[in-house]
């Protein structure tokens, strides 16, 4: 782990004796925090998922985040990745790295990209490890119908400024899209070998029962995991939701390809080891519910923070059950 502050984080000692690492019902480590700074976005993406967070409050302050992690961290959280919204447009986002960044292995940031190109070399400075970028075409008009705006071109020179300064892997984040990207795998595959980055592509999760747009848009990865089954030179499991990660040679060199298809899939619940925060301050089991949300905001005093968190820790933990199971196979 990082050098840490141990007068903010307590002793080694008094940590061994008062935490254990977090473990759910069903067996599963709980070793990654995936924590909202903001539902504020400078994008209008059509398929907008929010991180499952609706109507949210006043988001959580930088004291509220780095007591959070830290009490997270001494129960065995290793990761947390930064999301929203759009995180970077929190005006603190680099103090937030610089307070993050110690307390665990590996943090990460995904981000729509749009702010990367200025942000990059301050973000890397203050601590963070790696980022993702949703990318899901490279065409401007494209671009447009999906974002709602018109920053491609500031987008891929973020990208490239993220590895030009040493925020890597670079992840691009393709969510798959019937009538608007499906037929360019492709040529994201030609361009994530040319900038040096690791393309992600994701199926489209069905959210706020709009099944009809959902059926619309929705592209089935199977063809697509045939043809990389047939061209890779290598093909590894991860354990994070069972992702297949696909090495494929390009006229650019390797890229690598992880496939992340989360609909109907008992193996992505099954193998998952995340619990999420709203931006608000809620802890989120799990991403599609919205019933069993824990809030980390309800002491008065500060004396009682770290206890209420504590408590609220645990019982988040206890709520977390499959979305997925076996009977919901297709």
């Amino acid at each position: 782990m990082k050098m840490v502050d141990m007068q903010a984080k307590g002793t080694a000692e008094d940590s061994a004796k008062q935490f254990e690492p977090l473990m759910d019902d069903y067996g599963r480590p709980i070793n990654y925090l995936r924590l909202s700074l903001t539902q504020r976005c400078n994008h209008s993406c059509l398929f907008c998922h929010r991180e499952g967070e609706y109507e949210p409050g006043s988001e959580m302050t930088i004291q509220e985040i780095e007591r959070l992690v830290q009490l997270a961290a001494r129960h065995g959280i290793k990761r947390v990745k930064l999301t929203g919204g759009e995180p970077l447009l929190r005006d603190d986002i680099i103090d937030i790295v610089k307070l993050l960044s110690p307390l665990v292995d590996d943090l990460s940031l995904t981000t729509n990209g749009s702010l990367l190109q200025d942000l990059a070399p301050d973000l890397k400075a203050a601590g963070l490890d790696r980022i993702n970028v949703s990318l899901h075409t490279l065409r401007e008009e494209t671009h447009g119908r999906v974002t709602g705006s018109k920053d491609l071109d500031r987008v891929k020179k973020g990208i490239k400024k993220c590895i030009e300064v040493g925020l890597t892997p670079v992840k691009i984040n393709m969510t798959l899209l019937s009538g608007f990207n499906e037929n360019e795998v492709e040529s994201m595959i030609d361009f994530a070998g040319e900038v040096g980055a690791t393309l992600q592509l994701i199926e489209l999760q069905e959210f706020s029962g709009d099944t009809e747009s959902y059926t619309n848009l929705w592209v089935d990865l199977n063809p697509i995991e045939k043809h990389l089954d047939k061209v890779s030179i290598k093909v590894e499991q991860r354990s994070l939701h069972g992702r297949r990660l696909y090495t494929v040679p390009t006229e650019k060199g390797l890229v690598r390809i992880e496939v992340v298809r989360p609909m109907n899939n008992p193996s992505f619940c099954g193998q998952c080891t995340r619990l999420r925060v709203t931006s608000d301050g809620k802890l989120k089991p799990c991403l599609r519910r919205n019933d069993n949300l824990v809030n980390t905001r309800e002491y008065q005093d500060i004396s009682e923070a770290e206890t209420k968190l504590l408590d609220a820790l645990l019982k988040a933990v206890r709520l977390r059950e499959p979305f997925w199971n076996e009977e919901d196979k297709t």
